[in-house]
This record gives C-alpha cells, structure tokens and sequence, in this order.
C-alpha cells in the first residue's frame, strides 16, 4: 500500500454543527408551503416555480442524506440521528410534494 492509500484509510475527525441543515430545511419548507409571511412576489415565485424547487430540495436531501450515512458521531450519536431523520422528512416531503404535482397533472 503506497502511503498516499495508507492517508487516505484513517478517518478524518471534523466538526459538524446541524444548525445551517436544520434551519434552512425548515425555512425551505415553511416559505414554500406558504406557512410563514412572505411578499406577494415570493408567493408567486414559489407556486409558478414549484416543482423546480422540490426538485432542487429532493436533490439536496438526497446529497445530504449520503453525506450523513458516512457518519459516525465521536459524541452525541443520537443527535447524529436526529439530523438523519430530519433530512429523510425533509427528502421525503419534497418527494411527495412532487408526486402530488405529477398526480394533479392531466391524464392523455
């Protein structure tokens, strides 16, 4: 094994504050769903392009959800998983929130 492989086996301790994560999934979903006070010009935005940004936050939780179960949490493992969990509601909504787009679109 050359060392650069030998470097790259040991496991890289960082720092990892949820905060940005949970705050910006909640304010995503509140703001979109129309379920805090926003400008009649965002509200517009948001319905005419709805299904774009579910599928922006579909993308992001999926990456979120990726880099998170390559975790392993030094302490407070449980919080690890509540973060886990949260990115799956937040993956799961935005999911559904498309599935009910594709369900209210015409039948040919």
């Amino acid at each position: 094994m050359t060392e650069d492989a030998a470097k790259r086996q040991k496991p890289m301790v960082v720092e990892f504050d949820p905060d940005f994560m949970l705050v910006s999934m909640e304010m995503w979903r509140k703001s979109l769903d129309m379920e805090i006070p926003i400008a009649d010009e965002f509200k517009i935005h948001f319905m005419a392009n709805r299904r774009r940004l579910l599928e922006g936050f579909a993308t992001t939780g999926k990456a979120w959800k990726v880099m998170l179960g390559d975790m392993t949490a030094v302490h407070e493992p449980a919080r690890l998983e509540d973060v886990r969990r949260e990115v799956q509601a937040f993956l799961s909504w935005a999911e559904g929130g498309l599935q009910a787009l594709d369900d209210l679109a015409p039948k040919c």
